[in-house]
């Protein structure tokens, strides 16, 4: 599969469909795991190329469903960026590309990265909050991979793994929510400190090392030891419901009074200035297209909808409009190419 291709495809896990979608952007679980010797960072180009060899044969038998297998050292820059912003690699593996790979699995449900900081990063991702549907998900694929390979495992610590944090489980299970009204009520501060105290916590829109884009955040358990995978899960769960429910809260206050005014103001001046710009930055798009997600996600009559809405936030990110250009485009133009197809689409709907 040619990358400038998946442009054409939904990407199965951005749809407004799942549990509490209209908070949840998408649910992510993933696995490290490691084969018996010393991790990635540890070993030379050499015996990294024979791990992505050995791995991606693995991975065929693994059978996942229309699979596509990219080594990361045969994709340009613009490849890999596009590769983190659909939130398929990290940006460290992209950063790192030589005797490194990913597989990508059908409708992107499925991704495995190679050759990280573990050997194999498994992960199933879905809309909504679906913490126990991606872990089943993900699981199968641990089983059939452990039938396959000998993974590092210690009855005393768990799996082992590159990071601490990541020992025993070696599970990270996340979900991408979208909180502007807690934000506009200046009320993240209260909640991201008290997400560190129930063993949570909050990174921005790429993950760990990422700045926070257009409202949306990443809420994952800080560490798979001690625990198990489905204490992690229930206690994900629990946290991310309160989250939703304060976010609603706060939704519920921004819908009445002087604050609905303030809020509707805001609102269509967002809308305003996508149908007109000739020119947006990345950053600026990400902040109003967060206004009109808000906007629908309270029930207000307006010419777009959740689903486009979600296409927008991923499709106008900077490598997405290379690709889409099939060009690298000049910061200038790529703001002009991101006005145009924020003005057609949110129009063509």
């Amino acid at each position: 599969m040619q990358l400038h291709n998946m442009l054409r495809f939904k990407i199965a896990w951005a749809e407004a469909a799942g549990p509490r979608h209209e908070v949840v952007l998408s649910t992510r679980v993933r696995l490290a795991r490691n084969l018996r010797g010393p991790f990635p960072g540890h070993i030379g180009p050499h015996t990294l190329r024979k791990t992505l060899d050995h791995a991606f044969y693995a991975l065929k038998l693994a059978d996942i469903k229309n699979a596509a297998f990219f080594k990361m050292s045969d994709l340009d820059e613009t490849d890999r960026e596009f590769l983190v912003e659909r939130h398929l690699v990290s940006p460290l593996l992209a950063a790192r590309p030589a005797q490194r790979g990913v597989v990508v699995g059908d409708d992107e449900t499925i991704v495995v990265m190679v050759n990280e900081e573990d050997h194999f990063r498994l992960a199933a991702l879905l809309p909504g909050q679906q913490l126990s549907a991606a872990h089943a998900i993900i699981d199968r694929l641990d089983d059939r991979l452990s039938s396959i390979l000998d993974f590092a495992f210690r009855d005393d610590l768990g799996y082992l793994t590159a990071c601490p944090t990541n020992l025993g489980t070696g599970m990270r299970a996340s979900c991408l929510v979208h909180l502007p009204a807690l934000a506009m009520m200046d009320a993240m501060g209260k909640l991201l400190d008290s997400l560190g105290r129930t063993g949570l916590i909050a990174r921005g829109l790429y993950g760990e090392g990422t700045r926070v884009v257009g409202d949306f955040f990443q809420i994952s358990n800080a560490s798979g030891f001690g625990r198990a995978e489905g204490e992690i899960l229930a206690a994900l769960e629990k946290s991310v419901t309160v989250i939703c429910t304060r976010e609603n809260e706060a939704r519920e206050a921004l819908s009445v009074g002087t604050a609905s005014i303030r809020f509707e103001d805001e609102l269509h001046r967002s809308l305003a200035l996508l149908g007109a710009a000739r020119l947006l930055s990345f950053e600026e798009c990400q902040h109003h297209l967060s206004r009109v997600r808000l906007g629908l996600a309270m029930g207000w009559k307006l010419t777009s909808d959740l689903s486009v809405v979600n296409e927008l936030t991923l499709s106008t990110q900077p490598a997405h409009l290379d690709l889409l250009a099939q060009k690298v485009l000049s910061p200038l133009d790529r703001d002009a190419l991101r006005a145009s197809l924020v003005r057609r689409r949110l129009k063509a709907n």
